[in-house]
């Protein structure tokens, strides 16, 4: 399930039909929203993208036809060089995991494309790299990789407004289809229905 790594617990495989609208801006304050969060069109700034509600599991929207998608922000050599992320010693670009808030940002969207979700622990160091690490435990997909795994290949997932992708039986709450788990990795791939 390796390659195409973006952060650590978000990543785009296959490209194909992949769009990525460009015009939205990032909440203006308030807590960072991760890349692969589900976002949505904010009603009262239409120029803002929000963590997904009303397209979220339970919301009562329709992810077919209302505006929403994958976050995405592609962090440049200021970004990493910035003093909130400590200069890049010890830092991978993988560890620039959130979009800036006010900044432009990037909404994913288009059937077939592609994308991996991984849940990580506290302090846990990529494989290979040994250098501590303090990060806070990330968890991108309810019931991926824990005691008892429960998302199974075939099934839906939609956005849970606690902050994380969940399994849904509920299509128009679906903005993702799993196509390969890998409970062991706590990683899993699924491609985009809309």
């Amino acid at each position: 399930m390796g390659s195409s790594t973006t952060t650590r617990n978000f990543g785009i495989r296959r490209f194909t039909n992949l769009v990525r609208e460009g015009r939205f801006r990032a909440p203006e304050s308030g807590t960072e929203l991760r890349l692969g969060t589900m976002v949505e069109i904010d009603p009262t700034d239409t120029d803002r993208i929000r963590q997904a509600v009303s397209t979220a599991i339970g919301g009562g929207g329709d992810t077919a036809t209302d505006s929403c998608g994958i976050l995405w922000y592609e962090h440049d050599s200021q970004t990493f060089n910035s003093p909130p992320f400590g200069g890049a010693a010890g830092q991978l670009p993988q560890d620039l995991d959130t979009a800036p808030n006010g900044r432009m940002v990037q909404v994913l969207s288009g059937p077939g494309a592609k994308v991996w979700l991984r849940n990580t622990g506290d302090s846990e160091t990529e494989p290979g790299l040994f250098y501590a690490n303090t990060r806070a435990a990330v968890n991108m997909v309810d019931g991926l990789g824990t005691a008892t795994p429960s998302v199974e290949v075939g099934e839906l997932l939609g956005w849970n407004t606690s902050g994380y992708w969940d399994v849904t039986t509920t299509a128009s709450e679906a903005l993702l289809r799993v196509t390969a788990v890998d409970n062991d990795l706590n990683t899993l791939d699924a491609v985009l229905l809309h």
